[in-house]
């Protein structure tokens, strides 16, 4: 009767818990809602975060790896041994025996050096692969920045087309302007509208390509970019010191030199097959009126197959041929890309700092004459427009350049395996 009490005591309490844990599930799940994580895209660095964490592409590139280090130790281990049991009836013999291979002259420690070599080559795959993406995110990064920029700066001057519009109608409403000037305003004001579509459409496709490169669907939001990575000065960048850093970091020239040890190893357990290996066999055989006894055999494989093992000869000294052109080749495709990309580098910043400092504040200064000459009643429509147009044209080029240093900056960080 006491137990039954209690469990009856028991079953309102029970409820009120279940209902406890429901309901604060709920809110636990409400507040994560109400909570929802601020959209990616304000800066390069969180992009390239969840690149790491989120890139399908690089995850496949992960696991391989991750199965090429699992084939280590199988490749240094014996073979599972060979167990036979034989009954002959006639005889009233059981026969039971167990036998196991032995390769001898170090070719266990060969196969493990093989794999271990393998798994560096997955792991500078998946190194490369992770430089290559980085730089992807990066260049995109920064037009996804140039073009959220250029539209500020486009809509910028289309608000100031407007005005010089509004007081050119208002001078001709006064009798001081023409009509012309007027339909003139108008249609530069008009110009800037397909540009500006241009622009937030190619926009929308920057957002795409960021959007793939970590793992969200292309229409997922995006914050708006703030600002971008700092350039190094390019003077201070010495091509002999980064073609150094790479040779030492380059993942391509990593996974080249693990090719040619794989190689090599490879080449070498093809050697070391024409010396035999040796199968070792214990047993017991029970015999009728006799009794148990025990066994013991020895055996030895014997190197027949001399065409099998000249053809392994020629594919492993092929292998390590192949892959020490593919090393030449990525010493010489980093030099080529590095000194490409510090070109591109010291063209931009050049660039860059002759508009910023020079033709930047001269168009700025011929659109603010212009625009208080006409004004005054002193001067013509036409240098207002044009200098309107010329102030638009020098901002928008100071942006790509801007992207032109980013991409190369980007190129180099690739070819190094690190950042500046």
């Amino acid at each position: 009767m006491r137990t039954l009490v209690t469990r009856t005591a028991e079953q309102p309490l029970g409820r009120l818990l279940a209902v406890g844990i429901v309901v604060a599930g709920l809110l636990s799940f409400s507040a994560a809602g109400w909570s929802a994580e601020p959209a990616p895209g304000a800066t390069v660095d969180a992009l390239l975060a969840r690149v790491r964490n989120f890139n399908p592409e690089l995850a496949a590139a992960a696991l391989e790896r991750e199965a090429a280090v699992a084939k280590i130790y199988p490749a240094g281990a014996l073979d599972d041994p060979m167990v036979n049991l034989t009954r002959d009836q006639g005889f009233r013999q059981t026969l039971f025996t167990a036998s196991q291979d032995f390769p001898l002259w170090g070719k266990r420690d060969l196969r493990k050096a093989v794999a271990e070599a393998n798994a560096e080559v997955a792991a500078g795959r998946h190194s490369s692969l992770a430089l290559e993406l980085e730089e992807q995110t990066k260049v995109v990064f920064a037009q996804y920045y140039q073009l959220d920029q250029a539209i500020r700066v486009t809509r910028e001057i289309h608000s100031l087309l407007r005005t010089v519009a509004e007081s050119v109608r208002s001078r001709y409403a006064q009798g001081v302007g023409t009509q012309s000037d007027a339909i003139r305003a108008d249609l530069e004001q008009t110009r800037l509208g397909p540009e500006l579509s241009a622009l937030e459409r190619d926009e929308e496709m920057a957002k795409a390509k960021i959007n793939a490169l970590i793992g969200r669907s292309a229409n997922a939001p995006l914050a708006t970019p703030q600002v971008l990575r700092r350039v190094p000065s390019a003077a201070s960048l010495k091509l002999d010191a980064l073609i150094a850093r790479a040779r030492n970091a380059n993942p391509t020239v990593a996974m080249a030199w693990a090719e040619i040890a794989a190689a090599q190893g490879e080449r070498t357990l093809v050697d070391k097959s024409w010396y035999p290996d040796v199968t070792l066999t214990l047993g017991a055989d029970d015999l009728a009126g006799i009794g148990p006894r025990v066994t013991g055999t020895v055996g030895i494989k014997v190197p027949l197959q001399w065409g099998v093992r000249e053809a392994n000869t020629q594919a492993a000294t092929a292998k390590k041929g192949a892959a020490q052109s593919r090393l030449d080749a990525a010493l010489l495709k980093v030099e080529s890309e590095l000194q490409s990309a510090l070109a591109s580098l010291i063209r931009a910043q050049a660039t860059e700092d002759l508009l910023k400092h020079g033709l930047s504040q001269q168009s700025n200064a011929a659109y603010q004459s212009a625009l208080a000459s006409y004004q005054q009643g002193r001067g013509d429509l036409t240098p207002v427009l044009d200098t309107a147009r010329s102030r638009l044209q020098i901002r928008v080029e100071i942006l790509r350049v801007e992207t032109e240093a980013q991409t190369a900056l980007a190129a180099i960080e690739r070819q190094i395996g690190s950042d500046l």
